[in-house]
């Protein structure tokens, strides 16, 4: 329940959807009834929310509404932690955790879109191929500290950052990783 408490949406279930517009607002530009789009929302699980329309971006007509809809939270999420917090910088090493989660995707885009060197993280051989996949040249194991070697035989004087979504000693060993001065984004709460 104090999860829910003081969040962007309150005591309500869903921050993020996709749909189409039903109706505007007289003062609302540059969306239209029948624009398909994504956008946060609170209580966003409704069949109809009503929203401030600087919470809403139109899609490309190559993105289904389905896809949309995991797009918000998970690239803010992802955006925040590396650009406003982190200030990740073209040419820096980044560690990101979690790397085949919806967050970890996001951040390899953003880090990947900066300049930035990439390592990342995955629990599963699976996940691991799909980073892979997804133009990650070092993709180590999460579910062991193994990671930590990996990691300096990379980058020797360690990375800038670390976006972290690991808990207990893998938590702490990350922090090693760290070049002096770098940065450590935790996303647990």
């Amino acid at each position: 329940e104090d999860m829910l408490d003081d969040g962007f949406s309150g005591p309500t279930l869903g921050l993020e959807c996709a749909g189409r517009i039903a109706r505007v607002g007289p003062d609302v530009d540059g969306l239209e009834v029948g624009d398909r789009v994504m956008a946060f929302a609170a209580s966003s699980f409704a069949t109809h929310v009503t929203i401030d329309s600087r919470q809403a971006v139109k899609l490309p007509d190559n993105l289904t509404c389905e896809a949309a809809a995991t797009i918000p939270v998970a690239f803010f999420t992802a955006y925040y932690s590396l650009v406003t917090q982190a200030r990740l910088k073209r040419r820096e090493w980044v560690l990101i955790h979690g790397g085949a989660g919806a967050v970890g995707m996001a951040a390899i885009q953003i880090a990947q879109a900066r300049g930035a060197k990439v390592i990342a993280t995955a629990g599963s051989p699976a996940k691991r191929d799909l980073l892979r996949a997804l133009g990650v040249v070092h993709v180590f194991d999460s579910r062991s500290t193994s990671f930590v070697d990996d990691v300096r035989r990379v980058a020797p004087e360690g990375v800038d950052v670390v976006l972290n979504s690991l808990a207990g000693e893998a938590m702490e060993r990350s922090i090693s990783c760290l070049r002096a001065f770098g940065r450590f984004v935790e996303l647990g709460k």
